[in-house]
Parts: structure tokens; C-alpha cells; sequence
């Protein structure tokens, strides 16, 4: 009997201690996360946002839905739109479209950064 609760204890410290799927990236404080991440509006955000939401049918003029088209928008909309894509809310998995982690990385830090002009 005492031979069985060492090997479920055995077990269970295994289990608990050998299934760790999260990457060292992961673990990271979000103000180190973007310590190195020099994303800006005017480069990597605007060509992210370009192409995955300011696209027909989507955040443009005329959808009823914010034009992302005007960069005035995307920064007012930055806290919601690094919300929507760190959650994979946006783009939509019916648009066929899909962010990396560095592009959802790029926008995050960019808005963490203070989601400024440039």
C-alpha cells in the first residue's frame, strides 16, 4: 500500500512539474517584454493594420464600422484594437486572416509604448 502513494505521489509531482508548454517569451514582465520592441505606428503597426484591418468589408469608410484607414482612429482605438488582437478577437477567424506573435507582439508593445504618432 505505502508502495502505491510513493508512485501516485511520484506522479503527481512529475505531472505538475514536467508539463510546462509556456515559452520563456511568456513569463516575461510586460515591461520587459517591450524593452527591446521598437514598434511605431508609421512602420510595423500602419502595414499590420493595412493589411489585416483596414481591408474591404472591414475598417474602412463606409462599414459603419472605425475607419483604420485615418491614423487618427487607430490611435484612439489603440487600447481596443491591442485588447482585440492579443485575444484573437480581430481580425475575425472568418476573415481568413491571422496575426503572428510578433505582429500581435508589435502592436502591444506599440500601445504599451504609449501608442504615439511615429
Amino acid at each position: 500500500m505505502k508502495f502505491v502513494k510513493y508512485i501516485l505521489v511520484g506522479l503527481a509531482l512529475s505531472a505538475s512539474l514536467g508539463c510546462n508548454s509556456e515559452n520563456e517569451e511568456d513569463l516575461l514582465p510586460e515591461e520587459e517584454k517591450c524593452r527591446d520592441n521598437t514598434a511605431t505606428l508609421s512602420g510595423a503597426v500602419s502595414t499590420i493594420i493595412g493589411t489585416n484591418c483596414a481591408v474591404p468589408g472591414c475598417h474602412v469608410s463606409g462599414t459603419g464600422r472605425v475607419n483604420f484607414t485615418v491614423k487618427e482612429n487607430i490611435i484612439q482605438n489603440a487600447a481596443q484594437i491591442r485588447s482585440f488582437t492579443q485575444n484573437e478577437i480581430m481580425p475575425p477567424p472568418q476573415s481568413g486572416r491571422t496575426l503572428s506573435e510578433k505582429q500581435k507582439d508589435d502592436i502591444f508593445c506599440w500601445v504599451e509604448n504609449g501608442a504615439q504618432d511615429n
